[in-house]
C-alpha cells in the first residue's frame, strides 16, 4: 500500500526518520482503536508488505500519548483485526535504559532484545476473542533479582478497530511500570505457536525487523524513546463501555476513559438505563469503574442504552453530553446450558463425594480463568448439569452482531473434556436460546445397544507370514481392545474358525464388542518377527484404521467381517529409502494442497538425511491438535503419495472447527513452520 492511499486509514504518517522522538501528544484519547488527534505524530512508523506475507502481522504505525494517570498505546496493522479475529501482539517496554532487562520472552517466543534496552514490563494481547477487550491481554514484568518474569494483571484498557488499516490500542496506568520520565517500546506481532519468533515490528526503520519464516530467532533492539509529556488536562471523560456485573442484569459496570470524581460519578442521577431506574452507584478500586445497581432485571432481546450525564474527571473536566461519547449501547442474550453427564459419571462418578461440573469459555461471563468460577447445578439429580448466563453484543444502529463461545466443560475442577473445544455461535438476535450438549460430544446414539462381533483378517503384501516366526497383534481405542504393548489381542493362522486356511500367511481373530461400546473406534495391527522381540505398529505417519459398528445390522450372530486388510497399507505409503530416488538437499516444508481444503490435505516435506521428525498441526493459540508423525524417517521427498496426510481432526477423532491451523515440521534440530486454513 502506498504512503497517499495509507492517509486514508491513518490519522497522520510522516516520513521515515531515525532517532530517539518523544511523546507530542498529552491528554486523554478515545479507547477505540482510532487515531485521535491527541496522539500527534508517530512515534515508529514501519512499511507495508513486510510481515512474512501475512495480512494482520503487517504492522505499520506506533502511537504514543499520556495523561496525568495513564499511558497509551495505538499500533495500526496492515489488515482487519477484527474480521480475521486472529494474531498475537506484545510491546516490550524499558523504564531503565540500559542492559538490566529480560534476557527471554515472556510468552517462551523465539525472540530476544539487545543488551541496550531490555525491557522490564511486557504488554501481551491475542485477537481470538470477541468483542475484543482488556480480558484478552496480560501485563508481565520482569524480576532480575530471580531473572523471570511473572504476570501482574491485565490492561487497564484495550479496544480495536475495523478497517483496512486497523487499530489496537492499550492503555495502562503510569504508576504500573514505575511511572518513569522516558521510556524504550517496541511493538511486534506473533502468531500461536509457543516458540514463534516475531513476525514484523514498529520501531526506527533501520533497525526494524521482518521476518522471514517463523522459525528464526528475531532480534529487536527496543529503541523507540518516548518521552513522558505534561500538561493541564482539559479533557473530559468518555464513556468506554457498559456491561453486567458478573453475570447479573440487575446491575451495569460502567467503564470511563479515566478516573473519575468520586461525588459526581456516585451520584445515581448521572445515569440513564434503558427499561430500568439506577438505585445506587458505587466508584470502584479501579476508580475509572463505576458499579450501577438497578432497580429491575434489564430485558433481553432489545438493545438498551446507558447515558451518563455530569460525571467529572479528577480534573473537573464534565463529560460532554452528546449522546455519541458518554452513552454506550448494548444487547442481553440469555443462555440456557444443559451439559448431559450421565454417560461420562457412569465410569468417572466421585461418588460417595459429590460431583461437581463447570464450564470455562472464551466470553464472560464464562471465562478460562480461573478455572471452576462457573459450576453449573444439577437440580433433578438426573445427571444433566444446568446453568443460565447473560452474553453481551454490540448494537450499532439497531443491528446486534453474533458472537462465537468457546468452551470446554470440568469435572471436579481438575478433568477437562478430552475432545477440542465446543464451539457455539450466539445468536444476536434473540433474547434467550439453549445449549444442550454432552460430555465429548458422545451421546447414546454414539454408543451400541447389543454386544456386536467383528472378524479381523490381515495379511503381508510382500513375503507372506509365517506362524512359526511372526506373531500379529491387533490394538485399538475401544475395550476389549487396548493400546498396551506387547498386545493383548492376538491373530492366528492356524485353520481354526475364523481362520479358514493353516498356514495361508492370512491371520485373522473374532472379537466381541460389549453393548455400550462407542461405535466409530479406530485400531491397528502390530508385528514381532522371530528372534526381534520388540512389536512394531504398521503404518506409520498414516491415519488409523477405522471400524463402525452398526448395531442395526450387526451382532454376535451376524458379525461384521471386515475385507483382508494388508500390513502396512492403511492409507498410503508412508517411506522407505530407495536406491534409485535422489536425495534432496536440504529440508524442506512444502505448502499443504489444497489449501484451503475441507476436511483433508495432504502436507509434503523432504528430508536431507535420515532423521527423528515431529509432524504436528497446532491451532493459533499454540495448542497442539494432532500429531501426525512422531518417529524415525528416512531420507527422501515425502511428496505426492508419499504425502502426510490430515483428515482434520484432533487426537480423539473428533472434527475440529474452521480456521487457521498451523503445520510445524522438526527434523532432527531443525524446524519449519506453515499456516493453512479449514474450511468446513
Amino acid at each position: 500500500m502506498n504512503r497517499t492511499l495509507f492517509a486514508l486509514f491513518a490519522l497522520l504518517l510522516v516520513p521515515l526518520a531515525a532517532g530517539p522522538a518523544a511523546a507530542v501528544g498529552f491528554g486523554t484519547p478515545t479507547l477505540d482503536g482510532t487515531v485521535d488527534a491527541v496522539y500527534g505524530a508517530a512515534e515508529a512508523t514501519d512499511q507495508t508488505g513486510d510481515g512474512n506475507g501475512n495480512a494482520v502481522m503487517d504492522l505499520v504505525n506506533l502511537y504514543v500519548c499520556n495523561d496525568n494517570t495513564f499511558w497509551y498505546f495505538l499500533f495500526t496493522v496492515n489488515g482487519n483485526v477484527q474480521t480475521t479475529n486472529w494474531g498475537k501482539y506484545l510491546l516490550y517496554i524499558d523504564t531503565t535504559n540500559d542492559a538490566s532487562g529480560a534476557t527471554s520472552d515472556s510468552w517462551g517466543r523465539n525472540v530476544v532484545v539487545s543488551d541496550t534496552h531490555k525491557p522490564e514490563f511486557s504488554l501481551n494481547s491475542w485477537m481470538d476473542n470477541a468483542p475484543y477487550g482488556p480480558e484478552d491481554s496480560q501485563v508481565w514484568v520482569w524480576n532480575q533479582g530471580t531473572t523471570s518474569w511473572s504476570q501482574s494483571g491485565s490492561l487497564d484498557g484495550a479496544a480495536r478497530s475495523a478497517a483496512a488499516v486497523s487499530g489496537v490500542e492499550w492503555k495502562v496506568a503510569r504508576s504500573r511500570i514505575g511511572d518513569p520520565s522516558t521510556i524504550w517500546v517496541e511493538v511486534y506481532s506473533t502468531g500461536g505457536g509457543s516458540t514463534d519468533n516475531a513476525q514484523d515490528t514498529s520501531n526506527d526503520p533501520a533497525e526494524d525487523w521482518n521476518a522471514v519464516d517463523w522459525s528464526s530467532q528475531a532480534t529487536l533492539l527496543n529503541s523507540t524513546q518516548v518521552a513522558r509529556s505534561s500538561g493541564g488536562d482539559t479533557t473530559p471523560p468518555t464513556v468506554v463501555s457498559a456491561a453486567i456485573g458478573d453475570n447479573d442484569p440487575g446491575t451495569v459496570l460502567v467503564t470511563f476513559s479515566e478516573p473519575v470524581d468520586p461525588v459526581t460519578s456516585q451520584n445515581a442521577g448521572s445515569y440513564t438505563v434503558t427499561g430500568a431506574t439506577v438505585s445506587t452507584a458505587a466508584l470502584q478500586t479501579d476508580s475509572s469503574k463505576v458499579l450501577l445497581t438497578l432497580n429491575q432485571d434489564l430485558g433481553l432481546g432489545a438493545c438498551l442504552t446507558l447515558r451518563a450525564t455530569n460525571v467529572k474527571d479528577r480534573n473537573n473536566n464534565t463529560i460532554v453530553d452528546n449522546g455519541t461519547t458518554n452513552v454506550y449501547v448494548f444487547f442481553l442474550t440469555e443462555l440456557f446450558i444443559r451439559a448431559h453427564m450421565n454417560i461420562y459419571l457412569r465410569t468417572s462418578s466421585a461418588a460417595p463425594a459429590p460431583d461437581t461440573v463447570g464450564i470455562e469459555g472464551s466470553l464472560a461471563p464464562i471465562t478460562w480463568n480461573p478455572t471452576c468460577d462457573d459450576l453449573l447445578a444439577d437440580p433433578d439429580g438426573d445427571s444433566v448439569y444446568e446453568g443460565f448466563f447473560t452474553f453481551q453484543h454490540t448494537c450499532t444502529g439497531g443491528v446486534t452482531d453474533t458472537t462465537t463461545l468457546e468452551y470446554k466443560f470440568t469435572h471436579q475442577c481438575v478433568t477437562w473434556e478430552s475432545a477440542a473445544n465446543h464451539v457455539y455461535s450466539l445468536n444476536g438476535s434473540a433474547a434467550r436460546d439453549t445449549l444442550e450438549i454432552w460430555w465429548d460430544n458422545l451421546a447414546p446414539v454414539d454408543f451400541t445397544a447389543v454386544d456386536i462381533d467383528v472378524v479381523f483378517f490381515v495379511a503381508h503384501w510382500g513375503a507372506p507370514w509365517s506362524a512359526a516366526d511372526d506373531s500379529i497383534g491387533l490394538n485399538g481405542s475401544q475395550p476389549p481392545l487396548n493400546w498396551d504393548v506387547p498386545p493383548t489381542n492376538l491373530l492366528e493362522d492356524d485353520g481354526v474358525l475364523p481362520d479358514s486356511t493353516a498356514g495361508d500367511g492370512i491371520f485373522s481373530a473374532r472379537l466381541t464388542f460389549p453393548a455400550g461400546s462407542l461405535k466409530n473406534f479406530n485400531f491397528k495391527y502390530l508385528w514381532r518377527e522371530l528372534p526381534d522381540t520388540l512389536w512394531n505398529y504398521e503404518c506409520f505417519g498414516q491415519g488409523n484404521r477405522n471400524v463402525f459398528l452398526n448395531d442395526t445390522l450387526f451382532s454376535t450372530t451376524n458379525p461384521i467381517v471386515m475385507d483382508l486388510a494388508y500390513w502396512d497399507y492403511c492409507d498410503f505409503l508412508a517411506g522407505t529409502e530407495t536406491g534409485s530416488a535422489p536425495v534432496p538437499e536440504r529440508l524442506e516444508l512444502l505448502h499443504n494442497a489444497p489449501n484451503p481444503f475441507n476436511p483433508n490435505t495432504a502436507i509434503s516435506f523432504t528430508l536431507p538425511e535420515r532423521s527423528l521428525v515431529d509432524l504436528s498441526i497446532y491451532d493459533v493459540s499454540g495448542r497442539l491438535v494432532r500429531a501426525l508423525v512422531r518417529g524415525e524417517m528416512a531420507a527422501g521427498s515425502y511428496e505426492g503419495d508419499r504425502a502426510i496426510r490430515w483428515d482434520g481432526t484432533d487426537e480423539s477423532g473428533k472434527a475440529v472447527r474452521s480456521g487457521v491451523y498451523f503445520y510445524r515440521l522438526k527434523a532432527n534440530d531443525k524446524e519449519v513452520t506453515r499456516k493453512m486454513a479449514l474450511v468446513r
